[in-house]
């Protein structure tokens, strides 16, 4: 709005200008042109001297008059003649000739009877005087001479007089027309001037409308924008809304897992069957999927509001490397990828990043190579950057499915997604890539990806970590054969199914805890307790873990520089900032777990190291299973030992291969029935048989034929023949690499 705006302004500007420069142009060329005549008629005046014809023909007739009256004296008998008087007066009189007959604007008189006559009359007069007058001996004769100049002379004036009069009349006759010329130009002028004021009068009113409707559009303007500001506050008060809101949601999402994923933890430490360790390992991991999906979706957040900051510290590269590889490598040979991760021999020992982060984008794009790569292999590499000075350069490669240009184009897209039937078969919430590149983007970097379709895919991440050196050797986390000393430990938190999930933990590790649900009672019990420190929630009723804190760092007591470790999963704002001003000593996120527990205590000061440690979990039962690494690579993990020893040890030979048979046996077993239902299209077909092989693969402990029945069964609404094709030909190969995954267990099996 602003820009065509700006754009009409500048258009009307551009015109006006241009229409009252025409206006001007009209109006002030003939003014100009009338001023430039008057000028030239007074100037003419000033020059030629209009008004001297008449005093220079008057002239004339006086000199000449001056003539005949020196001569009549001459002639009196008691006068002496004086020669040179007459010859002076003769030759003033011939002079004026010259300057009637040379005057500049005697066009003015030389067309007239009158100056013809008398000039006539003049010039015969000066033919008979010059002789008389050339001699002064003619002068001196008897008095004939003179006498006949006075006759010429009688006979001249009448003449002159009527030049004289002539030149009045043709002075009269210039100045009538000069000022008739005046008259008609100060009427132009006038009537141009009226013209102009028109002009101008016109100009106003169209400059007053064009105001007017300016007033009226900057009105609408004003009106718009205080609309968008409005509109600004509204969307920035929705944001801090939407911020606050997922700050909440992480809170009361988190908090239930804390108590889930606690649960799960302890449930899966106490004696179990193969079949229930597997339904435990099912939702753990199904809740920390959702886990991830939440973190990705808070973490965007927290990107978008700026608040999301790294937190650099020394870290060896190459151990963190080696960590998300080890965490990777299961997830490659369950679906039999060979996963390759090499290390550059120059790379950096120690290097100054953000060990969350860094390893947040090693497992986004492993996981992705993992999630889209059917068969074949992944190779990741970390060298230097070339030619960048504390540059890190790390490629993944994979043999995958691929992308083509418009995918690749959008690949950053938040929610992206290349293909429906993919997102559906594979998961995944779109957006683990745009969170890599804005980490990497904060790192000083970025992420590149060259992809075909059916050729794979590569992507390289550049990083600037700065080198730096090992960090001191007190500053390290807790080790793994170090444990802290028991400690009375004050645990704020309204949950209930947490509040059993940390009592067991903090048994477990050995130490003494008293819990309470909000921050009030926390404080009513370090005023008349002592303990060596306090685990606080953030979001409590009466007072929160904030409020609390400053609270405590208020007391007079001993307890007043008591230890505060907050619990929060309040990942959007900038919490640690606040939480830091107000007195809190560690942080440890929710869902909360023994090792972040022991950290956060840890860096508190709290570790006695001289401690041997207790394994604060109880022993995994000790069952007798073969070794996972004994079967083939491209095999592991599609069955569940545990729960296949179990069942092979309860049933005879032949019941057990008969069983096997309704799986695998074709047309009758579950596997081609559901294949066959698949190919048929009938949904609730499809739903029942989908259910049947579920069941009776989660009792043998097949994982892969129930990951792949468990989807069948959730998509068996959807209307996609091309996605039930591609699932029945997945089960298919899940059935085909069980059973190869099954002969290589009964070869491993001790005889």
């Amino acid at each position: 709005m602003n820009t065509e705006t700006t754009g009409l302004n500048g258009w009307w500007v551009r015109h006006w200008v241009a229409a009252i420069g025409a206006a001007l142009l009209v109006t002030l060329t003939p003014l100009s042109y009338i001023q430039w005549k008057q000028f030239s008629l007074i100037e003419d005046v000033a020059v030629n001297q209009i008004d001297s014809i008449m005093w220079q023909s008057y002239q004339l007739e006086r000199e000449l008059s001056h003539l005949s009256s020196a001569i009549q004296v001459s002639l009196e008998p008691e006068d002496v003649l004086d020669v040179d008087h007459l010859v002076e007066r003769y030759e003033v009189f011939v002079s004026r000739i010259a300057v009637v007959t040379d005057i500049p604007r005697n066009d003015l008189l030389n067309t007239t009877p009158a100056y013809l006559e008398a000039i006539r009359l003049v010039n015969a007069f000066v033919l008979e005087a010059d002789p008389v007058f050339a001699d002064t001996g003619e002068l001196l004769q008897p008095r004939t001479a003179r006498q006949a100049l006075i006759r010429s002379i009688e006979q001249i004036e009448p003449a002159l007089g009527e030049l004289t009069r002539e030149a009045n009349r043709a002075t009269a006759r210039f100045v009538d027309e000069r000022n008739a010329q005046l008259r008609e130009q100060g009427g132009l002028v006038i009537a141009l001037a009226g013209v102009q004021s028109g002009v101008l009068l016109l100009f106003v009113a169209l400059l007053v409308r064009h105001l007017r409707r300016q007033v009226v559009q900057y009105e609408k303007l004003q009106a718009v924008s205080r609309e968008l500001a409005v509109a600004r506050d509204e969307a920035e008060a929705a944001n801090h809304g939407k911020s606050v809101f997922l700050a909440n949601m992480s809170h009361e999402i988190r908090t239930p897992f804390q108590g889930v994923l606690g649960m799960l933890n302890l449930l899966d430490e106490t004696r179990l069957s193969g079949q229930q360790r597997d339904y435990v390992q099912t939702a753990h991991d199904s809740a920390q999927h959702l886990l991830g999906v939440l973190n990705d979706i808070l973490d965007v957040s927290t990107m978008e509001s700026g608040t999301l900051r790294l937190a650099p510290e020394p870290v060896r590269l190459r151990s963190l490397v080696q960590e998300v590889e080890s965490l990777m490598r299961a997830s490659a040979r369950e679906k039999g990828l060979k996963l390759q991760v090499d290390t550059a021999h120059d790379l950096p020992e120690w290097v100054m990043a953000d060990p969350t982060r860094v390893r947040q984008i090693l497992f986004n794009l492993l996981g992705n190579a993992v999630k889209f790569t059917p068969q074949g292999s992944i190779t990741a590499r970390l060298c230097r950057l070339e030619g960048t000075p504390s540059g890190v350069c790390l490629t993944v490669q994979d043999t995958g499915m691929g992308m083509d240009a418009a995918t690749v184009a959008q690949l950053f897209t938040r929610f992206y997604q290349a293909d429906n039937s993919v997102r559906r078969r594979i998961g995944g919430s779109g957006l683990g890539l745009e969170i890599s590149r804005n980490l990497a983007t904060m790192m000083g970097g970025n992420i590149e990806v060259m992809s075909e379709p059916g050729q794979g895919s590569l992507f390289t991440v550049h990083l600037i970590l700065p080198e730096t050196v090992a960090p001191a050797e007190g500053s390290h986390p807790l080790s793994s054969t170090l444990e802290m000393r028991q400690l009375r430990v004050l645990v704020a938190e309204d949950h209930p199914i947490n509040l059993k999930y940390m009592n067991i933990l903090l048994d477990r590790m050995g130490h003494e805890a008293v819990f309470c649900e909000n921050g009030h009672e926390a404080l009513q019990l370090l005023a008349r307790q002592r303990f060596d420190v306090v685990l606080l929630d953030y979001h409590m009723p009466v007072l929160d873990g904030m409020a609390t804190t400053a609270a405590i760092r208020a007391l007079s007591g001993p307890n007043k520089d008591i230890k505060v470790v907050l619990v929060t999963a309040d990942v959007v704002n900038d919490t640690r900032q606040k939480a830091l001003e107000v007195g809190v000593n560690e942080f440890a996120s929710k869902p909360l777990q023994s090792q972040d527990l022991r950290r956060a205590l840890q860096r508190c000061g709290l570790l006695d190291a001289s401690t041997v440690l207790v394994n604060d979990l109880a022993p995994v039962p000790d069952v007798d299973t073969p070794d996972p690494d004994e079967l083939n690579t491209s095999a592991a993990g599609l069955i569940d030992t545990e729960s296949y020893t179990e069942i092979v040890a309860m049933m005879p030979p032949d019941t057990m291969e008969e069983l096997l048979g309704t799986l695998f046996e074709a047309p009758q077993g579950s596997v081609h029935v559901l294949v066959a239902s698949l190919a048929a299209g009938d949904a609730a077909q499809i739903a029942y048989d989908a259910h049947k092989l579920k069941g009776t693969a989660m009792l043998l402990g097949f994982r892969a034929l129930v990951r792949t029945s468990a989807q069948i069964e959730r998509l068996a609404p959807e209307d996609n023949a091309a996605l039930r094709r591609e699932l029945g030909n997945q089960l298919l190969v899940d059935m085909e690499r069980t059973q190869h995954a099954l002969r290589q267990f009964a070869q491993a099996e001790p005889a």
